[in-house]
């Protein structure tokens, strides 16, 4: 922002480094979002579509004001479709509105729009040069610093693990994966590899910590004991790597040599409980070490050559984006009632303030652009911070530019200092980024000749008046969560049946499924597991709706918890390295295996029936009601088979009932709700 406001001041031509500031600062918003390629993407993206906003603004408002509520209606349902692609492209498009509102104060004939738009365009482009000039001064330490807070993320679990704590881990991916996605574009091929193997050795180690902490439950008190003391030697060693990973250049052999040590150290007695579980571990972590070390050893002077770079591993293209919008351009879809919403809240009070000449009314409409989100706890947190920020920032603004009468170069350090603290308090507190952003945008229009007291003073009124209006529009027109979360849910269950079957085939069935596709499997199901989490953090900001209250979508989450720890447990068991052991002592006959197949299978029957419950609001087919009386029956099945399956029967059967009892009522049972009984042709097979 300061550059162009400085070469502008230079130049004799302040008004020209201001319009390059305007395209800056909001493409300096959009860089926050996104690693490499995608956050170059975004930024570019908002650059175009505000320089063409832009012009549109600026010439509009001279020659035909009421045309704006076309483009306002228009621009609403674009802003609010593509926040089904993300908070990316989302806060991307949402600048091209902003930026028409900041040009309609400050009418202009073409040809001065035309310039107007190219200083904000290439303000935008500016902010897109100094985003790539990062990938030559970093590379390689971004893609560190996310995996090492990865290892940081992993040590703190085995340190719950240690304590006693048996919670699954959270459902999140993993700093890591996003960057190694979309990595620096300058990262020389050959070290890529090895990143990506830490990555996914951190997936096996958050397995096998999960069924570490499923064997301490289980065990007797001193092997339990044992296999704390385990984890807990595992946490040291895991904020090892993690410090090794994040090191300076110059103090990388130093910690590369205490991470060896500490590595060296770990051992496994040959009477441990769970021993199958902490071996692997353990091995995953000299793994680990030794990709570690071979960091350095990989030349990172070269960048990658054109045969390489194609190799890359790409963000979803345009493709998936217009895929993606086409299936949200309905009402039926949240994206696309929050769509029409926006764009119809948007264009009535452009037709309110062209009606009533509102001085300044397109801060009305831009605050409604802002502040009206899909949910209600955002777009009514949004409309008080957004509407108190502004107030105190319009304050902060007219106060700094009249009466403390500064020239023209305190004015660009003072715009500097606050749009500063603006970025820096972005993902820290929306009302303090408000009332500094509103200070820069007022400081910036009084270097336009727009007087600071007047723009203030309208500003924070008719802020707060499209505050208000924004939180009117969503009452009008409500998105609940408890409807949109149904479905969250019965994906939830999908995916977890789907994931369930997927690692008992492949325990039953060694070699059928490639680690790849269970890994594919896993994500998604953690994904899902996020996304239902967050929906019952948004029930319970919302008044309760029957039938999915925050209280029955906390009791579903935490039997899905359940199931999630024991899925979690049996692929570390699927995905061990040491064939040998897993040979030994796991492995099942034909009916054993059999048996183990069978009961994944109804698992995910189950699973998805109880989905189709939650979607249609209907009784669960009565055949759906698997339990682990024939698993238990085979000889061939050991306890760390049972155990594991043991828990995940019980979660399901919990589900059941909730979703019986709770949510659509009794209906026809095949017995009662979790007896244990499975459904007559799922017992013969499972009896062989």
């Amino acid at each position: 922002m300061v550059v162009p406001l400085a070469i502008g001041s230079a130049s004799g031509h302040l008004d020209y480094g201001a319009f390059a500031a305007l395209g800056a600062q909001p493409a300096g918003l959009v860089s926050f979002h996104g690693e490499a390629r995608s956050r170059l993407t975004a930024v570019a993206v908002a650059s175009v579509g505000m320089a063409a906003s832009t012009f549109v603004g600026a010439t509009t408002a001279t020659a035909a004001p009421w045309l704006l509520v076309p483009f306002v209606i228009v621009l609403g349902y674009i802003c609010g479709l593509t926040v089904c692609l993300g908070p990316r492209l989302s806060v991307a498009t949402l600048q091209w509105a902003i930026a028409l509102l900041v040009a309609v104060g400050v009418p202009l004939g073409p040809e001065a729009a035309g310039v107007r738009a190219g200083l904000v365009l290439a303000g935008g482009l500016f902010q897109g040069v100094l985003v790539a000039g990062s990938w030559v001064l970093r590379r390689g330490d971004a893609e560190r610093e996310t995996l090492a807070s990865s290892y940081r993320a992993l040590a703190s679990y085995a340190s719950d693990v240690a304590a006693g704590r048996s919670e699954p881990p959270p459902p999140i991916a993993f700093a890591a994966a996003a960057a190694l996605e979309d990595p620096n574009p300058l990262l020389p091929a050959s070290i890529q590899p090895v990143f990506l193997d830490l990555l996914e050795q951190a997936e096996r180690i958050r397995a096998s910590l999960a069924a570490m902490a499923a064997h301490t439950v289980d065990a007797r008190r001193g092997e339990a004991e044992q296999l704390r003391s385990l984890s807990a030697e595992a946490a040291a060693v895991l904020g090892l790597i993690a410090v090794a990973l994040s090191a300076r250049r110059g103090r990388r052999a130093e910690r590369m040599s205490d991470l060896s040590g500490g590595a060296a150290e770990l051992a496994v007695a040959p009477d441990a409980g769970g021993r199958w579980a902490a071996e692997a571990l353990f091995g995953q972590l000299r793994a680990v070490v030794g990709l570690v070390g071979r960091l350095d050893a990989v030349a990172m002077e070269a960048p990658p050559t054109a045969a390489t770079r194609s190799t890359q591993p790409q963000a979803p293209g345009a493709t998936a984006a217009v895929a993606t919008l086409r299936a949200n351009v309905n009402a039926s879809s949240e994206a696309g009632r929050h769509a029409l919403r926006l764009a119809v809240a948007a264009g009535l009070v452009e037709v309110l303030t062209q009606a009533t000449g509102l001085r300044d009314g397109r801060w009305a409409v831009l605050t409604v652009f802002i502040v009206l989100k899909p949910d209600y706890n955002s777009t009514l947190y949004r409309s008080v911070q957004r509407a108190a920020g502004t107030m105190l920032g319009a304050g902060l603004g007219a106060a700094v530019a009249q009466l403390g009468h500064l020239g023209h170069g305190e004015l660009i350090a003072a715009a500097g200092g606050v749009v500063a603290a603006a970025y820096a308090l972005f993902d820290v507190s929306f009302l303090f980024y408000s009332v500094f952003l509103t200070t820069f945008i007022v400081l910036l229009l009084d270097m336009l000749g727009v007087p600071a007291v007047p723009t203030a003073g309208a500003r924070a009124v008719d802020t707060a008046i499209g505050a208000a209006l924004a939180i009117a529009a969503y009452v009008a027109w409500p998105t609940w969560e408890a409807v949109s979360a149904r479905e969250n849910f019965a994906r939830l269950l999908e995916l977890h049946g789907e994931y369930a079957a997927a690692v008992l085939r492949q325990l039953a069935y060694p070699g059928r499924s490639d680690a790849a596709q269970l890994r594919a499997i896993q994500v998604a199901a953690r994904r899902a597991r996020s996304d239902a989490e967050a929906s019952a953090v948004r029930l319970s900001d919302e008044p309760s709706l029957a039938p999915l209250t925050p209280d029955l979508a906390r009791a579903l989450i935490t039997s899905v918890r359940q199931v999630a720890h024991a899925e979690l447990a049996l692929h570390a068991l699927a995905v061990s390295q040491d064939e040998r052991e897993r040979q030994s002592h796991e492995a099942l006959t034909g009916d054993d295996a059999d048996a183990l197949d069978v009961l994944g299978a109804s698992l995910a029957t189950t699973m998805s029936a109880l989905a189709v419950s939650l979607r249609t609001l209907q009784p669960p087919a009565a055949a759906a009601r698997p339990v682990q009386a024939a698993l238990k029956s085979q000889r061939g099945v050991n306890g760390t088979f049972r155990a594991a399956t043991d828990g995940m029967v019980d979660a399901v059967g919990r589900l059941d009932a909730l979703v019986r009892d709770r949510l659509v009522g009794p209906g026809p049972a095949n017995g009662p709700a979790g007896s244990g009984r499975l459904p007559m042709a799922v017992d013969q097979a499972a009896r062989g």
